[in-house]
C-alpha cells in the first residue's frame, strides 16, 4: 500500500469517528456561546414591533456596529413573511438590503449578492430599485459592465418614478463612475442634462454633492481640466456632511488626479492618490484601494517611474487576486458560505426549534454515517475486484508475451532453413500481382523486420522504411499486413511497440530504475499521452500499473528464490 493510500484511507477512518461521536453528542454541533450575542437580541426583542427593531439595527449601523446592527437586520428578516402585513414586508426588504449593503463594505460580495437576490423575490418598485442599485456595484466590482448597466438603468427610471432622491444619487454616482472607469465619460451627458431637469426638492447636502460631481464629469469631458479640479474639491467638501463620507471623498480625490494626470501634473496627481489609498485603508474598502493602486500604476507609467509603477502593479495584481483567491475558494465551499450568509436565521431556528432541529441532525447524520459506511465498503471490494482483474490482465499479457517470443524463434528458425532462394526480386512486385507464394514469402520478410526492435524502434520508422528492408514497395507491403494480419500498418506497428514495453517492463534487472516515458522514448513513441493511450488499449492497464505489477512479480520471484 502506498503512502498516499494509506493516508487516503486513515482520513475516512477519521471522518466516520467524528460523525460517529457527533451522532452520540447530546448537543448541537456548534458550541452555544457562537450565539450568545444573538440569542441576547432575540429575547430582548422577541416581542417587540418589527420597525422597532428595524430602528435600532439601523442607529447600530449609524454608529458603525455593524455586528449589532446586523444581529438586529437579522431578527428582521427571521419573522414570518407570510404573517406580515404589508408595511412589515416593506421594513423585512429594507433589512435584506441593509444586511447586503453590510456585507459590501466588509467585501463579501457573494453574502452581499445573496440577500439582495432575496429582497427581489419579495419586494416591489418602493424598494427594489435600492436592489438594483446594489447589485450593479457588485457587477461593478467583477467588471461586469453590461449587467451593471441594465440594473443601474432598472434602479435609475424606477427612483424617479418613486421620487427617492436619496437612490437617484447613488444611482447617478455610480452610472458616473462606471463611465469614467470605461474612460466613456461623452456617454454621462445626456444623464447629467436629464438629473438637471428633475424637479427635485429640497436640494440638501446630497443634491449638492451629486451636482458638483456632475460639473466635474462636464468638465472633464472637455478637457477643461482646472475647473473640473474646482467642482470635485466642492464635491469633497459636500461629502464631510454624509454619513461613511469615505466612500464619497475617495472617488473624487481619484477624479481630481486624473485631472491632473491630464494636465501632466503627475506629482499633484500621486498627493491625491496616496490620500486615497490612506482612506481606503482606514475605511476597509478594498475595493476602492483597488481601484487606486491602477491609478497609482498608470500615473507612474506615464511619468516615466517605472519601478514605481512595477511596485503599484504588483500591489494592485495582489490585492486583486487575494480577493478573487478568496471568493473562489468560497465558491468551492458553497455550505461554508451559505452558513455564514445565513448563521443568524440558522441559529435562531436552533433556539426556537431545538429538540426538532437535534432529531433531525441525528436522524441525517446516522444517515450519513450509514451511507458512508456503504460506500466505504463498496469501494474497498471495487478496489480488490479492480486489482484482481489487473492481475488477471498481467499475468495474461506477460504469458501471452512468452508465447510470442517462442513463436518468433521457430519462425526465425524456419527462415534460416528456407532461405532466400524463393523470395522474388524487387522488379517482379513492381511489374505483377504477388501470388499466393509471394505473399507468404513477403509475410515472413516483414515479420523478420518487425521482430527486430533495433528496427521498428526507430523514431522515424515507417511503412515506406519496412518495404525497403523487405526489398518491396509500400503498395505490396500493406496488401499484404491487411490480409494476412487483418491489420494496418500503424496498428501493427503500435502492437509490437507495446509488447516491447511489456518486455523492458518485466525485465525489472535491467529497466528496474527507468521511467515509463523513458522505455516509451526508446520504443519510438513520440508523445506521452498517445503511448499511455495506446498501452491502455493493447493490455488493458496503465504504464504505471504495469510498472508495478512487474516490480511486485519480481520481488515475490527473488523472495522465493532466496527462501529455497
Amino acid at each position: 500500500m502506498t503512502i498516499q493510500e494509506l493516508a487516503h484511507k486513515k482520513g475516512i477512518l477519521s471522518l466516520i469517528f467524528c460523525i460517529f461521536l457527533l451522532v452520540l453528542s447530546p448537543f448541537p454541533a456548534f458550541s452555544l456561546s457562537q450565539t450568545e450575542d444573538l440569542e441576547q437580541y432575540y429575547r430582548r426583542y422577541a416581542n417587540t414591533p418589527i420597525e422597532d427593531v428595524y430602528q435600532q439595527g439601523m442607529d447600530y449601523l449609524k454608529k458603525g456596529e455593524t455586528d449589532k446592527a446586523l444581529a438586529c437586520l437579522t431578527v428582521v428578516t427571521s419573522r414570518n413573511y407570510d404573517k406580515m402585513n404589508d408595511k412589515e414586508r416593506k421594513i423585512y426588504d429594507y433589512a435584506l438590503n441593509n444586511a447586503g449593503a453590510i456585507a459590501m463594505m466588509r467585501s463579501d460580495y457573494l453574502m452581499a449578492f445573496s440577500q439582495f437576490t432575496k429582497a427581489l423575490d419579495s419586494a416591489d418598485d418602493s424598494v427594489s430599485y435600492r436592489t438594483h442599485n446594489n447589485i450593479a456595484g457588485i457587477y461593478i466590482y467583477y467588471n461586469d459592465y453590461d449587467n451593471a448597466r441594465k440594473h443601474l438603468d432598472l434602479a435609475y427610471d424606477i427612483g424617479v418614478k418613486q421620487r427617492d432622491w436619496s437612490s437617484v444619487y447613488n444611482t447617478i454616482q455610480n452610472i458616473l463612475d462606471l463611465n469614467w472607469d470605461m474612460d466613456s465619460l461623452h456617454n454621462s451627458m445626456t444623464l447629467i442634462e436629464d438629473f438637471r431637469k428633475l424637479s427635485i426638492a429640497p436640494k440638501d447636502s446630497n443634491y449638492m454633492f451629486i451636482s458638483h460631481i456632475c460639473n466635474g464629469m462636464e468638465s472633464l469631458n472637455h478637457r477643461e481640466y482646472s475647473v473640473a479640479i474646482g467642482h470635485f474639491s466642492r464635491a469633497i467638501n459636500a461629502a464631510r456632511n454624509l454619513p461613511f463620507k469615505e466612500n464619497y471623498e475617495v472617488p473624487n480625490y481619484m477624479y481630481i488626479a486624473k485631472a491632473y494626470m491630464e494636465m501632466g501634473d503627475y506629482n499633484k496627481a500621486l498627493e491625491n492618490l496616496k490620500i486615497c489609498e490612506k482612506k481606503s485603508m482606514e475605511s476597509e474598502s478594498l475595493d476602492m484601494l483597488i481601484t487606486t493602486y491602477r491609478c497609482m500604476y498608470l500615473c507612474h507609467l506615464r511619468s516615466g517611474d517605472l519601478s514605481n509603477a512595477h511596485s503599484a502593479k504588483f500591489r494592485y495584481m495582489e490585492l486583486k487576486d487575494s480577493i478573487n483567491n478568496a471568493n473562489e475558494y468560497g465558491k468551492i465551499k458553497d455550505m461554508e458560505f451559505f452558513y455564514e450568509s445565513n448563521k443568524y436565521e440558522k441559529q435562531l431556528q436552533q433556539l426556537t426549534s431545538e429538540k426538532k432541529v437535534r432529531g433531525t441532525v441525528t436522524w441525517a447524520i446516522g444517515l450519513g454515517l450509514l451511507l458512508t459506511l456503504s460506500f466505504l465498503g463498496l469501494s474497498i471490494y471495487q478496489n480488490r475486484k479492480l486489482t484482481e482483474n489487473n492481475k488477471d490482465l498481467f499475468k495474461k499479457n506477460v504469458a501471452l508475451i512468452k508465447y510470442q517470443e517462442y513463436a518468433e524463434r521457430l519462425e526465425l528458425e524456419k527462415n534460416k532453413e528456407d532461405g532466400d532462394s524463393k523470395i522474388p526480386d524487387h522488379e517482379r512486385y513492381k511489374s505483377s500481382n504477388l501470388t499466393v507464394e509471394g505473399k507468404e514469402i513477403l509475410l515472413g520478410r516483414i515479420r523478420r523486420v518487425m521482430h527486430t526492435p533495433s528496427e521498428f524502434c526507430q523514431e522515424d520508422f515507417t511503412v515506406d522504411k519496412l518495404a525497403m528492408l523487405v526489398d518491396s514497395n509500400t503498395k505490396y507491403v500493406s496488401q499484404v499486413i491487411n490480409e494476412k494480419l487483418g491489420k494496418n500498418f500503424n496498428t501493427l506497428l503500435n502492437e509490437q511497440r507495446i509488447n516491447e514495453v511489456c518486455k523492458r517492463l518485466i525485465d525489472t534487472a535491467n529497466n528496474g530504475n527507468k521511467t515509463n516515458d523513458a522505455i516509451a522514448e526508446e520504443v519510438g513513441f513520440k508523445s506521452r499521452s498517445h503511448f499511455i493511450r495506446t498501452f491502455k488499449k493493447i493490455t488493458g492497464l496503465t504504464p504505471t500499473q504495469y510498472q508495478r505489477m512487474a516490480k511486485e512479480e519480481g520481488m515475490a520471484s527473488s523472495n522465493m528464490n532466496a527462501a529455497q
